[in-house]
């Protein structure tokens, strides 16, 4: 019986609920495919040991670092919560004090002199809001539009305000210096503005000398949604980042925003991320509201590679608990994912990659046509570039993705349908049928594939670097009976 793979991956935010060794093997087991280290809480140190201890606990999982970007919060304050009242004067002051029922410290310092009079201030994912009313040397006097609790550090939102905070911060810069000596497979980059800030952050990393790490931009503002072609044509992967983009965009236009965001991202063949509140209610209950797993359900439908648990495993009550049913809406999802036209997802670049992905889609479906139950994708890959391709197209049938390079196998594993395989020996091998013969033995042995299960093989014919050039149908055994 062969191992059944879900397509649609998971990431999961580590903290103080999931960062022992038992429970980050416990995550990986469940569906865990990526881990997110959020560089926006905790010392070097801290962040340091962790990147090593899921290196030591599971080489297989891919690693995303999130820098914090420019975000602004509120200071301390005295008690644990404090509650607004709507309709009450408030202030945010940018003076060190601790914040009490009337007045509050901001992290922004620049912000008395940038906020205008009538703009709105949202705290903690927009629950509060208030309206500036007067400016007074440090002092924003507003009103409370919408009263709720606030705490310590809560994040805040100006979604009408020109700020002149940019990305990246020397916070972020010093992170990206750590990153890179870390060498994850992706880093996420915090309210990312245009595609000279995905440069920007990519020169960061080379000058500290690592070229090597993928960057996902996080689209959490309205001028990235407006920006966003000339951020995709720069970035690796693309985080629809729901928190923040919720709160700075009318939440009508937030669905419509993601849909878009997928679609285009799918087309290039890029990795999208949905995240923000997907199980949100699981970080105190045991099972999650029907409109979560209706949220989880349609960003898959929709296309999304891969979808994204924040507090529900970093700090919830029943981490394992999330990534379990999150897994379980997906492999339900996947079964009734309807049939895409290819043609509606080229990228019309006219790539050799897309031609492959094209003929690996049509014979996916010829097999669902003559009612052939088994089949697999064997994609044998060194960049991960075509395995990417094929994938955008969404077969039928799992991918999976042979590689002899460590760095491509973690990276494969945030991309939709593609098992990563990582063989080494494969390397040392010429010919394109040797390795596909060691490639089809390992699948074999993790029990992948069948015996006489049809595969479906791309690969490169003349071992020409960086171009897939060869699709074939072969049955397991007349491969492994090849001399």
């Amino acid at each position: 019986m062969t191992e059944i793979l879900t397509k649609s991956k998971i990431l999961c935010t580590l903290g103080p609920a999931s960062s022992s060794t038992e429970m980050i093997k416990k995550l990986a087991k469940t569906g865990m495919d990526c881990a997110r280290i959020n560089f926006s809480h905790g010392t070097k140190e801290t962040k340091t040991a962790l990147f090593n201890l899921i290196r030591e606990v599971d080489t297989h999982l891919s690693i995303l670092c999130d820098i914090q970007g420019p975000k602004i919060r509120i200071g301390k304050v005295k008690e644990s919560i404090i509650t607004l009242i709507t309709g009450q004067d408030f202030i945010i002051t940018t003076d060190e004090i601790e914040g009490d029922q009337n007045k509050v410290s901001i992290s922004y310092q620049s912000l008395p002199q940038e906020i205008k009079i009538g703009e709105l201030i949202y705290i903690n994912d927009g629950i509060v809001c208030l309206q500036v009313v007067e400016v007074t040397d440090n002092n924003i006097h507003t009103k409370v539009l919408s009263g709720g609790h606030i705490s310590s550090r809560k994040g805040v939102n100006l979604p009408t305000t020109k700020i002149s905070l940019k990305v990246p911060t020397e916070k972020d810069i010093e992170d990206l210096k750590l990153i890179a000596n870390l060498s994850p497979e992706y880093v996420a980059i915090s309210f990312v503005a245009d595609g000279d800030d995905i440069i920007t952050v990519r020169n960061i990393l080379s000058s500290h000398g690592n070229d090597q790490i993928k960057i996902i931009a996080k689209i959490e503002r309205p001028i990235a949604v407006d920006n966003f072609e000339g951020i995709l044509a720069q970035a690796d992967g693309i985080m629809v980042a729901r928190g923040d983009l919720g709160v700075e965009l009318p939440l009508e236009q937030v669905l419509p925003v993601q849909k878009r965001i997928i679609r285009l991202a799918n087309i290039v063949g890029k990795p999208v991320i949905v995240a923000t509140q997907m199980l949100e209610s699981m970080v105190k209950a045991p099972i999650p509201t029907r409109a979560e797993t209706s949220d989880i359900f349609n960003a898959i439908e929709d296309g999304a590679d891969a979808v994204m648990l924040s507090a529900e495993t970093a700090s919830g009550d029943f981490p394992l608990e999330a990534v379990s049913i999150m897994e379980r809406i997906i492999r339900v999802s996947e079964g009734l994912i309807p049939r895409r036209n290819p043609e509606d997802y080229d990228s019309h670049n006219g790539s050799i990659s897309e031609i492959i992905g094209h003929l690996v889609y049509n014979t996916c479906q010829e097999f669902a046509d003559l009612k052939y139950e088994g089949g697999k994708i064997i994609c044998l890959t060194n960049s991960g570039y075509t395995a990417s391709l094929i994938a955008k197209y969404r077969p039928s049938l799992p991918i999976l993705g042979i590689t002899s390079n460590p760095k491509t196998a973690k990276i494969l594993r945030l991309i939709w349908g593609v098992e990563p395989i990582l063989l080494p020996e494969i390397n040392t091998v010429n010919h394109t049928i040797t390795r596909l013969k060691i490639a089809v033995k390992e699948c074999l042995n993790r029990n992948l594939i069948n015996q006489d299960e049809m595969l479906i093989v791309a690969g490169n014919l003349l071992s020409l670097p960086s171009q897939t050039n060869m699709l074939s149908i072969i049955k397991t055994e007349d491969i492994l009976n090849v001399n």
